[in-house]
């Protein structure tokens, strides 16, 4: 029973036990009262009429002395009147005889009892007794007059309690509202939404908890900010440069090898730029103007980030730069080149400020299926990045700023225009002919599995495509609200199809969302709206989002998890690791996990600065009640290393390959896949 009910009730039993004390009183009072009028009345009127009756008496006049009885009589206050002669003879009126009106409830007359006491006088004349008068009072009218003091003051006393109760209704209301306010937010204190309560209230006691919950949060703010400036700046320091506040030589190779290992494939371009005589401008210049100038390189590629967030860009030393951009294919690569080169050359690094810069890339490709034959195409880090070195020097041959790609690389894929893939991408949104492919998450002991992956592929003539190669087409079409909703319905429909799941075997299945589509409005309401369509399945579901895209798109990706999280969507981040967002989005969102990225998993036993730093996310996590999964393990070693960070869950190729079947990876077990590792 809440508080507040307890006082209600005890205020009631206040007021009615007051109620019942007062007409206790009240009654017991009046009713002494009337007793005594009504006996002296009755002592009075036998005085009277005893006087008056003495000369009829003497002379016989037994008509008079009916006449003198009846006038008293007939005026109702008188139960009884008698007259006993002394010749034996007697006159008597009783109430019976006189008509009334039921003046009380019976039950209100019994309970009331009044002890009226007769009046005996003698009627005499001179001094000779004559005979004996009885007169006794008639009840009625006390029962009357107690009755309507009574009743009057129970109505009082209704109304007064009615008014109290809701005047204390009022005023409970308005004192618990500081711990209602209290309440809410230690609840949202557990949902890691921490703030300060600015109004205090003016109770002395309630204003202390309200100091007290403001004080926590404070602290636990403190804690936080304390462990995210720490992870945020082992982070900077491990893979950030410090001047143009792009990634390093180190965190770029090892995003950029982790992208060549990818076994689903991949296909972009390696871009290599370099300003042309840095060295002799730091001298003529100063080094604060040459700073300034890579300050400036680095800002306008970290605008042009914004409309490619999965690029990586990176500054490797001096005036060197690097990017890695994913691209369909090699025309769609040429002509992201020319929007960079043209981009630089019009801004920090325009011609009129006789500075020269020179490009060189190379188109990176690398398919799992072609014309149905599974392809390896083993690419290093060295490989690559000497090809594009290669491709930097023939654009260095000019003493003009210029641009060039190194040979084409030979693929038995035929090259497509940017309009033949949107003819395939619309072929495959109109045949719904999108295919679905899940990897299972594991927990930290690999014995569960926590949840799939849902990873979306497409057919051609060639074979299987990977969404590593056809999605930046999909973004440049501007298509991808179509596809998200093309994959999150396809989900739906074999989820409803499959006569796997139950009760009990319910996992999660996690869908990578674009920034594209978060940022869609219309997309927001589509989405619900084919959710509602399938209101038994749409708890199994996950939505993700990759962390280098959230600081552009945070806010309608809060309005869109606030939507879903009633529907029991959960919402996840993707790619851990990877964007250059501060750590206080993870209190902002509604997040239920964290997902790290896969470049920071590999050769995770021998790199320990990964290691603190997915130790350090995983501290930060818990303390927000979020789960942390590492996805992309392939090494045993790394396996054992990435278990002892704490982290919840893990996922990769090492216990097996995305599966391409929603009742296969249903059925897909632990002991399956050691099986398949022995062999």
């Amino acid at each position: 029973m809440t508080l507040k009910r307890q006082l209600s009730l005890m205020a009631s039993a206040l007021i009615l036990l007051l109620l019942t004390g007062n007409l206790f009183v009240t009654l017991t009072n009046s009713s002494n009262y009337f007793e005594q009028q009504l006996n002296a009345r009755a002592y009075d009127a036998a005085t009277s009429l005893a006087l008056s009756m003495s000369n009829a008496v003497a002379d016989g006049d037994k008509v008079k002395l009916e006449r003198m009885i009846d006038v008293l009589f007939d005026r109702g206050f008188f139960s009884e009147i008698s007259l006993q002669l002394v010749d034996g003879s007697q006159l008597q009126r009783r109430a019976q005889q006189a008509a009334h009106n039921e003046s009380a409830p019976m039950w209100f007359i019994n309970i009331v009892e009044l002890n009226v006491v007769p009046a005996h006088t003698d009627v005499t004349q001179g001094w000779q007794r004559l005979g004996s008068l009885t007169v006794q009072s008639h009840t009625d009218s006390a029962h009357r007059d107690l009755w309507n003091i009574v009743r009057g003051e129970v109505i009082w006393f209704l109304w007064m309690a009615l008014i109290s109760l809701v005047s204390l209704q009022i005023i409970l209301r308005w004192m618990f509202k500081p711990l209602e306010r209290v309440e809410q937010q230690a609840l949202d204190i557990s949902k890691r939404n921490l703030y300060e309560q600015e109004k205090l209230p003016r109770a002395r006691e309630l204003r202390r908890v309200v100091l007290a919950m403001n004080q926590m949060v404070r602290k636990l703010k403190t804690i936080f900010a304390e462990q995210s400036a720490i992870t945020e700046k082992l982070r900077e320091e491990s893979y950030l440069d410090d001047v143009s506040k792009l990634l390093n030589r180190h965190g770029f190779d090892q995003r950029l090898q982790h992208v060549l290992q990818q076994p689903d494939g991949y296909s972009g371009v390696l871009v290599l730029m370099q300003v042309q005589d840095f060295a002799q401008f730091n001298q003529d210049q100063g080094r604060e103007a040459g700073d300034e100038l890579l300050f400036r390189i680095g800002d306008i590629l970290n605008q042009w980030h914004r409309d490619h967030s999965d690029a990586l860009i990176s500054r490797r030393s001096g005036a060197d730069f690097s990017l890695y951009i994913p691209a369909t294919d090699l025309s769609h690569g040429e002509e992201l080149v020319e929007q960079c080169f043209n981009l630089l050359s019009t801004t920090a690094l325009s011609q009129r400020g006789g500075i020269n810069f020179h490009i060189g890339a190379l188109f990176t490709q690398r398919s799992l299926v072609i014309e149905g034959t599974h392809v390896e195409v083993p690419v290093t880090l060295v490989d690559v990045l000497s090809k594009a070195d290669v491709a930097l020097r023939q654009a260095q041959t000019q003493h003009v700023s210029r641009y060039g790609f190194y040979a084409k690389a030979m693929s038995s894929e035929v090259e497509r225009t940017a309009s033949e893939w949107k003819l395939v991408l619309e072929k495959v949104l109109q045949e719904e002919s999108i295919e679905l492919h899940y990897q299972p998450i594991l927990d930290s002991r690999g014995e569960t599995v926590l949840h799939f992956e849902v990873l979306s592929r497409i057919y051609d003539q060639q074979g299987i495509i990977s969404a590593a190669r056809f999605w930046p087409m999909v973004e440049r079409h501007q298509l991808t609200p179509n596809f998200d909703l093309l994959v999150i319905k396809t989900l739906l429909e074999q989820l409803q199809a499959s006569s796997l799941i139950n009760a009990d075997t319910r996992k999660k299945f996690c869908i990578n969302l674009s920034a594209a589509s978060i940022l869609s409005e219309p997309f927001h309401d589509q989405l619900e709206a084919l959710l509602d369509q399938y209101p038994q399945w749409r708890e199994l579901l996950c939505i993700e989002i990759s962390e280098f895209s959230v600081s552009h798109i945070e806010s309608p990706l809060a309005r869109l998890a606030h939507r879903l999280k009633s529907k029991g969507v959960d919402l996840g981040v993707d790619q851990v690791g990877t964007g250059s967002l501060a750590f206080a989005y993870l209190q902002r969102l509604p997040l239920s996990y964290l997902r790290i990225a896969g470049s920071f998993n590999r050769g995770l036993h021998l790199a320990l600065d990964h290691k603190f730093f997915i130790q350090s996310m995983v501290q930060i996590a818990h303390n927000l009640d979020l789960q942390v999964l590492g996805e992309g393990v392939e090494n045993e070693n790394d396996i054992e290393a990435l278990k002892q960070t704490g982290v919840d869950g893990m996922g990769g190729y090492y216990f097996t390959p995305p599966i391409n079947s929603l009742d296969a990876a249903l059925n897909w077990t632990v002991n399956s896949n050691d099986e398949h590792n022995k062999n």
